[in-house]
């Protein structure tokens, strides 16, 4: 019993850990992308409810707060739809990158105030969402 209940705590430990955020490593201050649980973007009316497998996203942002740009690295090929939000929730800036070309692109926040901002990023409609702020 006490053998499966170990094993049963080690299994679930690795489990844990491949459900991390995906997170940058270097290049500017790292930004960590979570599963976002809660109303869709762009309020549309319907139920929300969270795919049967999210779709991974292997990819890696970077604040650069000396151009003022936010970095995305994505070696695998996906096509995103990024959305930037101030604290009001006033959408600032949205697009469409993709990476099948290239795997590195930036967007410019030069225009942007100083304050906290919300990144959400849409991949085959799993969408993800962060944090970041602008001094």
């Amino acid at each position: 019993m006490k053998t499966t209940f170990k094993l049963f705590v080690i299994l679930f430990v690795l489990a844990a850990l491949q459900a991390t955020p995906v997170c940058a490593d270097d290049n500017g201050t790292p930004l960590c992308l979570t599963l976002k649980s809660g109303p869709k973007t762009n309020n549309n009316v319907g139920p929300r409810r969270a795919p049967a497998r999210p779709t991974p996203l292997y990819m890696d942002l970077f604040l650069n707060m000396e151009d003022r740009t936010l970095d995305l690295y994505n070696p695998a090929g996906n096509t995103i739809t990024y959305y930037i939000f101030n604290e009001d929730d006033d959408e600032m800036c949205s697009g469409t990158i993709s990476f099948a070309q290239q795997n590195e692109a930036s967007v410019s926040l030069a225009s942007f105030p100083d304050g906290i901002y919300y990144l959400e990023i849409v991949v085959n409609g799993t969408t993800y969402e962060c944090e970041f702020g602008l001094e």
